[in-house]
């Protein structure tokens, strides 16, 4: 049986300047497809009822386990929102932020700024809603602003790890207010769809890799598609050109799995700050220098290929960045990689180290 991949093309917007407030207006990047397939077909026709109209699945609630995707559709569905309006102020916080952040102005007496901020906004995405489980106090708070959202023919777009209607802690009131909006699942790709990925990824790195080793690592990785890249991304680095992707190279990663393990993103950020003679603060700090942006970007993208670890980890090991950050800047580092021969070396050769250390 062959299963049937769906493409959604995603308007992608630039992160916005860390020096500006929330608020702050988006511009559209490009495109980047969300793929995935038959079990996630709602999405698909989700992203074409929030393109007819907006407000009427309002607030729009994506939910399933880390790594399905959640984070990639809420930044392509704000794309979606912003090539309709690119005049649209966008307010982008989590869960544990939005606690925090009015929490501390209502503390400091700055409440009506913060207020204007939050009510004032065209797009609320509120991203990890889970974290407001912590703070109780705060859901009616939310619940009052989705309120007044909804009275503005505002957007909310909002993500969590579970279905929040079923999720205890949170009040009766706000999972009566979240239910009248569109729920939407987000689950891992099965079996068969991710068969089907790696065979792309494989194909757009023009390597060829056995059906049986694509099923191997689909049963050994049951990942979404983010990782799943990173694994063949290590495969083809790993790999001679003009060698296919087969069952004794597969055999070959699954028992080194035990060596990556023990990589951290603490020695990755070591390595690399080492290899590209910059500074580990540097590295976590604000610098924009085009040296420690790189390295920075290769520390990251590195710590995507070689551990297990989260978007939002690796941002909050690398100076506590936002995780649509640590996507913007691998996806330029890749695409620089791709081009650059001599980054692509010694990323490799980085690489290497990195696996070589693990081992003692």
């Amino acid at each position: 049986m062959v299963t049937e991949i769906i493409t959604i093309a995603l308007p992608w917007i630039r992160p916005e300047d860390p020096s500006l407030n929330g608020s702050a207006t988006r511009s559209i990047e490009g495109l980047r497809p969300f793929v995935a397939g038959p079990e996630n077909r709602i999405i698909q026709s989700a992203v074409e009822a929030l393109k007819r109209d907006a407000s009427q699945f309002s607030p729009l609630v994506l939910y399933g386990p880390s790594g399905s995707g959640k984070s990639h559709l809420l930044q392509g569905l704000t794309g979606v929102l912003v090539e309709k309006n690119p005049d649209l102020k966008v307010l982008s916080v989590t869960g544990s932020d939005f606690a925090r952040e009015y929490g501390n102005a209502l503390r400091q007496e700055t409440a009506s700024k913060t207020r204007s901020e939050f009510f004032g906004t065209d797009v609320l995405v509120v991203e990890d809603l889970h974290e407001l489980l912590h703070f109780p106090s705060m859901q009616q708070v939310l619940i009052h602003l989705l309120d007044e959202l909804e009275r503005r023919g505002a957007s909310v777009l909002v993500s969590c790890r579970e279905n929040p209607i079923a999720m205890d802690g949170f009040s009766a009131e706000l999972r009566s207010r979240l239910s009248s909006g569109l729920l939407v699942p987000v689950v891992l790709p099965e079996q068969g769809t991710r068969e089907v990925l790696i065979q792309g990824i494989a194909t757009r790195h023009q390597r060829e890799i056995t059906r049986m080793a694509a099923q191997k690592l689909a049963a050994a990785y049951p990942h979404g598609l983010l990782q799943l890249s990173g694994i063949i991304n290590r495969l083809i680095a790993q790999t001679p050109a003009n060698q296919a992707i087969d069952m004794a190279i597969v055999d070959t990663l699954l028992k080194s799995e035990h060596n990556t393990a023990k990589i951290s993103l603490r020695n990755i950020c070591l390595l690399t700050a080492k290899y590209f003679r910059v500074k580990v603060a540097d590295m976590k700090g604000s610098s924009r220098r085009q040296s420690i942006v790189q390295a920075r970007s290769v520390a990251m993208l590195l710590a995507r290929q070689l551990t297990e670890q989260s978007l939002k980890a690796v941002g909050k090991h690398f100076g506590g960045r936002d995780h649509t950050t640590v996507m913007h800047a691998v996806s330029s580092i890749e695409t620089k990689v791709k081009k650059d021969i001599a980054l692509r070396e010694a990323v490799g050769e980085l690489r290497e180290m990195i696996l070589q250390q693990s081992t003692h």
